[in-house]
């Protein structure tokens, strides 16, 4: 799983997300962590990164990243054998 964030969200940023998905990475952009010299850019680049049910990548507000990241319990480790 990979957060993503940077500039600029229509080229660099979606590049990355595009990539990443192709490598069979799970992919979500932090929305308020990207930016664009033009907000309407960015905008369409979101829309077109999460269309069709996140085939790309999903997108979610820092907020909502930190607030999923605290509720997160890690699975234990899976037992060692003793051979």
């Amino acid at each position: 799983h990979l957060l993503v964030t940077g500039v600029t969200t229509e080229v660099c940023v979606q590049t990355t997300l595009r990539e990443a998905n192709d490598r069979g990475y799970e992919c979500l952009l932090v929305t308020d962590a990207t930016a664009s010299y033009f907000p309407e850019f960015k905008r369409a680049a979101i829309e077109m990164m999460v269309a069709q049910g996140g085939l790309v990548g999903w997108a979610a507000p820092s907020a909502e990243v930190l607030v999923a990241l605290a509720a997160y319990t890690p699975l234990p480790p899976p037992p060692t054998s003793n051979a």
